[in-house]
């Protein structure tokens, strides 16, 4: 009998696994994203910086849901910035460009 010995016992195709992992990280990536995104506000427009306690210039993660954010709303994507005089605030917003 020639069977494959992972198929004999019943066993999962181990060639699939990092297909199968890539999807899950992919799929994780894009609800955490997506929950960022969702927590902005979306009544905003160009050229224009809105209060956002989530945003945090130094996390890659929150600038990009900032991005995404202005990107939905027609502009050219943004940054997360902090207010204030001289961008030395405590307050944190994000800031579409034109």
């Amino acid at each position: 009998m020639a069977c494959r010995y992972g198929a004999a016992r019943g066993g999962v195709d181990m060639r699939l696994f990092p297909l199968l992992l890539l999807l899950v990280v992919a799929s994780l990536a894009t609800v955490t994203r997506s929950a960022w995104v969702g927590d902005y506000a979306s009544n905003h427009g160009c050229g224009e910086t809105f209060v956002q306690d989530l945003c945090d210039p130094a996390e890659t993660a929150a600038n990009r849901a900032c991005s995404d954010a202005c990107h939905y709303n027609g502009c050219r994507g943004g940054r997360c910035v902090y207010l204030g005089s001289g961008g030395l605030g405590t307050a944190r917003g994000c800031h579409c460009r034109d």
